[in-house]
């Protein structure tokens, strides 16, 4: 995507186009009749989520998230004043598309056919400071709420470059993490059409690998983008095993955002009923093959030492000086280093993994099985799972 490129939508215009009628209007955008119901519960119990997101309603006028916060505000108690006070926001020049789209959703019933053509155009300009997905998914929201019936942006073919940037690690920039997971429930939910299809895997464990990508600091104090994200990369399939691993940590009341822009979304994903299980259970690696990358620390104390190797080299932080140069434990994961031509591989217990790695990329390695010299290859990132029925000297082919 480079600098210049401009992408104009007049969503009004597109072959199509109806707009829906205002009346018995359920929200198409993030609320879900299930969370909705949830948050009216904790509108009507008072809880310290909702409580936190008033006092922010009522006193944070200059609010970067004042449109949405609005809209969120007038779909769970049918405030009127504060729903037009959302659809005047939405009306300013320069109002951020994505909050204008949700205001579109939310405040329906409140917004004249004529505004609603006018509020439902997009453009996007897309540079290099803005993130993947941030920039398409206002416009797909305002597709969607505008009553576009056949949305541009509903074309997985649109999306396809940045759901690869996601899967090769871009999961770990949390503002584009948030904004793919926005876009993959409305497109779910309004278009049935699913972008983790053809990464299936790759999602399936990308709660543990997000949660795992955090180094010690963050895990102890996150930021509130990554706690949101987090929240929210949950509510994608609450019921998996690696989800629940992620709620533990998530849900935690520790973590609650209680001030500034976190507080709506803090309210949003916020799930308290959805099933957690300690995370301190989990086995504290995560090894992708296909993309060269580990992701790995020594326990989940907060002074543990956390590394990531990828192609691009060795991220680590608390971890000791010469921990490059012996073999060191993550959890039940055994990393070897090779700083010889050959190295000698005891067999590994049937619970635990052992790697080599400072391999060259893609490095070919020797070794002798039952008699057969078999030749094997690193990965891109010059790491090689040794297999657990295997002792003896590994060499590398020269």
């Amino acid at each position: 995507m480079r600098l210049g490129i401009f992408l104009v939508l007049s969503i009004a215009t597109l072959n199509g186009v109806t707009f829906a009628q205002h009346s018995e209007h359920s929200p198409q955008l993030l609320l879900t009749p299930q969370r909705l119901k949830r948050l009216k519960r904790d509108h009507d119990r008072q809880t310290p989520r909702w409580i936190n997101f008033e006092e922010r309603v009522k006193n944070v006028p200059d609010s970067p998230e004042r449109g949405f916060e609005l809209a969120l505000y007038y779909a769970v108690t049918g405030d009127e004043a504060r729903g037009r006070e959302a659809v005047n926001w939405a009306q300013r020049p320069g109002s951020e598309p994505r909050q204008v789209g949700l205001i579109l959703d939310w405040c329906r019933d409140l917004i004249s056919d004529e505004e609603r053509r006018i509020l439902a155009k997009c453009v996007i300009f897309i540079t290099p400071n803005l993130p993947p997905f941030v920039p398409q998914n206002g416009c797909l929201f305002k597709e969607i709420a505008g009553g576009s019936s056949a949305p541009m942006f509903s074309d997985p073919k649109i999306w396809k470059t940045q759901i690869d940037w996601l899967v090769g690690g871009g999961f770990q920039q949390t503002e584009s993490l948030y904004a793919a997971i926005e876009t993959i429930m409305v497109l779910r939910t309004t278009q049935h059409i699913d972008l983790r299809e053809d990464v299936r895997q790759f999602f399936n464990s990308l709660p543990i690998q997000f949660l795992l990508s955090l180094k010690p600091d963050q895990v102890e104090h996150p930021d509130w983008m990554t706690h949101i994200a987090a929240l929210a990369l949950v509510s994608l399939d609450p019921n998996s095993d690696s989800s629940q691993f992620l709620q533990g940590w998530a849900i935690e009341d520790r973590q609650m955002v209680r001030e500034g822009p976190g507080v709506a979304y803090e309210l949003l994903w916020a799930d308290p009923y959805l099933p957690g299980v300690g995370y301190q259970n989990l086995d504290p690696w995560w090894y992708d093959e296909a993309s060269g990358r580990l992701l790995a620390r020594t326990n989940w104390e907060p002074d543990a030492c956390w590394i990531q190797i990828t192609t691009k080299g060795v991220e680590q932080q608390s971890c000791p000086a010469n921990w490059q140069t012996q073999t060191v434990n993550f959890g039940r994961l055994q990393l070897t280093p090779v700083t010889q031509n050959c190295v000698e591989v005891q067999r590994a217990a049937s619970n635990s993994t052992t790697f080599l790695w400072k391999l060259k990329p893609n490095q070919k390695l020797k070794y002798t099985e039952e008699k057969k010299s078999m030749t094997v290859e690193a990965d891109g990132a010059g790491l090689w799972r040794v297999p657990v029925n295997i002792e003896g000297k590994v060499c590398a082919v020269r």
